[in-house]
């Protein structure tokens, strides 16, 4: 057990979890680190979550409880962030589950490497029991704020997801996850990154993502969302930092294959206004996408099926699926 007195606030916001909620509190109050603020925010959960947050508060003292109305997790999260003690911030979202050491072992990361932001590993959890870990344990690395770019938007280290990471509070004196979005990590965590400018990685698969068939991931309302967090990350990237034009022009133009490859997941039909947009997109930033030698072939191949032909590209996109999970 690690004996320090820094507080670290752990904020949960909630919503019609009832199901997993106090599963996942009490993977937050077996943490190896102790000394613990955790934020239970209600969000107007119209299930049994309000009076289950009560009964968890009588069971530690450790936990607060913040009652608000409906607001979405971007106002949920803020809440969390406006109440918060601690030094350090951890966010876990209530449907998901975390290992004994994750805030220790991301807190050691923090003070090791004198960093303001350290990223743990993410294991992806079924509801069937069936788990995947798509990154080998052992690593551990310190990426300066270019790498740190690249990583997050390359989808396989870690990505722009506020979980699975501890962060200093001060990243946040200015910053808050915006209302009313969908992909509301990635319209910020660019300039978290920013501000820490490197990021300590250990690839210990700490953080259990749970796999929802209902999540919001998973419904028939498509997430154009991703595309606009994309598109303001570039004009953010290009405008600060124009080396990095390469990354960021691939990534909005992988933002709307990743959208286009919602609707199938989904089982929505795309309308063919969006197809055309997703394709000129693509289109548009060819030259960043087949210059980039950080891409896969793989990748850049998925690019080139799409832009050829949508039909093509389903069918196969459909087959990769049923052999990979995640």
């Amino acid at each position: 057990m690690i004996m320090d007195n820094e507080l670290i606030s752990v904020i949960v916001p909630i919503y019609n979890v009832e199901k997993y909620l106090e599963k996942c509190v009490n993977s937050i109050l077996k943490q190896t680190y102790v000394n613990l603020e955790i934020i239970l925010v209600n969000d107007g959960s119209p299930d049994r979550c309000p009076e289950i947050c009560e009964k968890l508060k009588k069971s530690d003292a450790r936990i607060k409880v913040i009652h608000q109305k409906n607001g979405g997790l971007s106002r949920a999260r803020n809440t969390g962030i406006d109440s918060a003690r601690g030094k350090y911030l951890v966010f876990v979202d209530s449907d998901d589950t975390i290992e004994p050491e994750l805030v220790e072992k991301l807190y050691r990361c923090v003070k090791k490497y004198g960093v303001k932001m350290a990223v743990c590993g993410r294991k992806y959890v079924f509801e069937d029991g069936k788990t995947v870990n798509k990154v080998p344990c052992g690593i551990e690395e310190i990426f300066d704020f270019k790498d740190a770019i690249r990583e997050m938007n390359k989808f396989f280290l870690f990505d722009m997801s506020a979980t699975s990471k501890i962060f200093t509070k001060e990243l946040f004196s200015n910053i808050r996850f915006p209302e009313g979005k969908l992909s509301e990590d990635y319209f910020i965590m660019y300039k978290l990154i920013d501000l820490s400018q490197k990021v300590a990685y250990i690839s210990d698969p700490l953080y259990n993502y749970l796999q929802r068939t209902n999540s919001i991931s998973r419904n028939t309302k498509i997430n154009h969302d991703f595309i606009e967090a994309a598109k303001v990350q570039m004009d953010y990237l290009d405008d600060k930092y124009p080396d990095l034009k390469q990354i960021s022009h691939t990534a909005f133009a992988s933002a709307n294959l990743t959208v286009y490859d919602f609707y199938i997941k989904n089982k929505v039909k795309c309308p063919t206004e969006k197809k055309e947009e997703f394709r000129n997109n693509i289109l548009n930033n060819m030259n960043y996408i087949e210059s980039n030698e950080n891409l896969s072939i793989e990748k850049k191949v998925q690019f080139k099926l799409f832009v050829k032909s949508f039909l093509i590209y389903d069918i196969i996109f459909k087959l990769y699926r049923r052999i990979r999970r995640v």
